[in-house]
């Protein structure tokens, strides 16, 4: 299960939390939720602090929305380790 919450919010920056797992069906959530934010031409930081997991399909999203618009935070080493595997930090 995943759950997405507006940390803060300004014409600048949104930062999302994750919590849960990054994956399957889920991945849709923050696909629409981050896509909005992104629409407005604003940065999306995403706090991956809680984050347990992100499958396939997860880091795909976030490969695709990688670049100066996107900004990842924390995460455990377990995520940290696929983040970097992949190129997204």
């Amino acid at each position: 299960m995943l759950r997405l919450t507006v940390i803060s919010q300004n014409v600048r920056e949104v930062v999302l939390k994750v919590d849960g797992s990054l994956g399957g069906a889920d991945v849709n959530i923050l696909e629409q939720e981050g896509g909005y934010h992104l629409q407005g031409g604003g940065k999306l930081v995403l706090d991956l602090e809680d984050a347990r997991f992100i499958d396939q399909t997860g880091l795909a999203l976030l490969r695709q929305w990688s670049g100066e618009q996107l900004e990842l935070r924390g995460g455990s080493s377990f995520v940290q380790t696929l983040l970097k595997a992949y190129g997204l930090i």
